[in-house]
């Protein structure tokens, strides 16, 4: 079966009646939307948003602008603040320093008050001591004035003396030496006074000892006296005068003493009672023998002449030495004429040592009576034209040579 569809549907109950104006409404709002929007609406609306956004920039910044001052000017306080408090200790600190300044400064003036008390006192007590010593020193000129003259007058005596004693030494001692050292003497006192008119004595000196050295060197004393001393030991051993040869009694001497030898040695085979005595005789058989020289009247000569002779000779060897190391000329020339007589008259001259003993004391004696001594005229001659202090009369001062 069939129903109606009006009298059997649900859905035609519950619709609703439908409006025209509203819908000619809705449709002019669908047209409209879809109408394009007119261009200066569309200026406005660019130009609304950008003046809001604009405004709130402008805020923004305005409040950030607002929180940057108010924090800058805590901060300008607060240095504001430190500076003023600064500035506060900076002036106190000032004050002090000027109140210090002030007070050493019057300290200053018046330490400088008293420095110059103090100098014009260390002057006047320089003055016065400058005054007085310069009447210390005004005696200590006048007496250094008179005993000068009086130390330059024993100077120029001692050099006087020493001169004198130079030639004294020279012309009669013959003693080169010690004629040297009295003239440096001489020569130290005559630089200490340093005077210039005594300028040519020390040239004059200087010219005598030159030539005194080369004297001096041209005679070992020393040497000789060692020589002398040396021949003295060995005086035992020179040929006495009348004595044979040592190669004339070498030919006699080997039969002779064989003979002896065979006569005083005992045999091997002899008793002990004959070769003993013989044993203990032998030592002293050959010292008698040797103390015993044949002569060529085959008389024999004694051990004690021997031993005189020897001891003579020593004597004057021991004379002549002492001399020379004394530097006693006259003594030296006595002593070496009677050495050279003796000895002569008890040596034979044929051995070499005893030939250059002979040597040694000619050296000697021909230097004490020979020698060229040089000259010490000028040194007087120079002293005396200086005219200080006269040279003192003596016999040996106006000798030229000795």
């Amino acid at each position: 079966m069939t129903q109606s569809p009006s009298s059997d549907s649900p859905v035609a109950h519950d619709r609703k009646e439908i409006d025209p104006l509203a819908l000619d409404q809705a449709a002019e709002q669908t047209a409209a939307e879809d109408r394009p929007i007119p261009i200066g609406r569309v200026y406005a609306y660019w130009l609304l948003t950008l003046f809001v956004v604009f405004s709130g920039s402008l805020v923004s910044l305005s409040w950030i602008g607002w929180k940057l001052f108010q924090t800058n000017a805590e901060r300008i306080d607060q240095v504001l603040t430190t500076q003023r408090a600064e500035q506060n200790n900076l002036s106190q600190a000032l004050s002090a320093a000027q109140r210090e300044l002030i007070h050493a400064q019057t300290q200053i003036k018046t330490e400088r008050g008293e420095i110059t008390q103090l100098r014009s006192e260390s002057q006047a007590g320089q003055q016065a001591l400058t005054a007085q010593i310069g009447q210390v020193e005004q005696k200590l000129a006048g007496i250094q004035d008179r005993l000068g003259r009086g130390e330059t007058a024993w100077q120029l005596a001692d050099i006087g003396f020493l001169l004198t004693r130079a030639q004294e030494r020279l012309s009669i001692a013959h003693d080169p030496e010690e004629a040297a050292v009295a003239l440096r003497l001489a020569d130290e006192h005559l630089a200490a006074l340093a005077l210039p008119q005594l300028l040519p004595v020390r040239a004059a000196i200087s010219d005598a000892l030159t030539r005194l050295d080369t004297v001096a060197a041209a005679f070992d004393r020393v040497g000789m006296a060692l020589a002398l001393r040396r021949a003295a030991e060995q005086v035992t051993l020179w040929p006495l005068a009348g004595s044979k040869p040592n190669n004339q009694a070498s030919a006699t001497e080997p039969a002779t003493t064989s003979t002896h030898t065979l006569s005083n040695t005992p045999a091997a085979d002899a008793p002990w009672y004959i070769r003993w005595p013989r044993a203990a005789w032998q030592p002293v058989a050959d010292w008698f023998t040797r103390q015993f020289t044949l002569t060529r009247s085959d008389e024999p000569f004694k051990a004690s002449a021997r031993g005189a002779t020897d001891r003579e000779t020593l004597l004057w060897l021991t004379a002549v030495r002492e001399a020379l190391l004394a530097r006693d000329t006259p003594m030296l020339r006595a002593a070496l004429t009677q050495a050279q007589h003796w000895i002569l008259s008890h040596y034979t001259t044929q051995a070499p040592d005893l030939q250059a003993v002979l040597n040694d004391l000619t050296k000697m004696q021909e230097f004490t009576t020979t020698a060229h001594w040089p000259d010490l005229a000028p040194i007087f001659k120079a002293w005396q034209a200086a005219g200080l202090t006269p040279v003192p009369d003596s016999p040996i001062l106006s000798e030229v040579q000795p």
